[in-house]
């Protein structure tokens, strides 16, 4: 007795008999040209790290570039990478009303 194996079954085993790295790609935005970390989340980021007041915020060379003021008016400039939202720069100045240090 012979027995066929359809041609969809043999193709399904196959796929199973793949090592599951082979069938995954590396974590990539959907679109390339749009960025895995919106906007809206760079500012909440922003704003966990200190940032009360959102000056500028732009999109360039694969980070979010944000500026602003924290609660004592002190100057934040952050930078957040586009990709998964990992702080790369924060560069903090003391408050114009903090004064000179003698």
């Amino acid at each position: 007795m012979i027995f066929r194996i359809p041609r969809h079954a043999v193709l399904l085993a196959a796929l199973l008999a793949l090592p599951t790295g082979a069938l995954a790609q590396a974590s990539a935005p959907v679109r390339p040209d749009r960025p895995a970390i919106s906007m809206d989340e760079a500012r909440r980021i922003a704003n966990d790290n200190g940032m009360v007041r959102i000056e500028e915020i732009e999109l360039d060379d694969g980070k979010w570039e944000i500026e602003g003021r924290d609660a004592a008016g002190a100057e934040i400039e952050i930078d957040l990478s586009a990709d998964d939202g990992t702080v790369l720069k924060m560069e903090r100045d003391r408050p114009a009303t903090a004064g000179a240090r003698p």
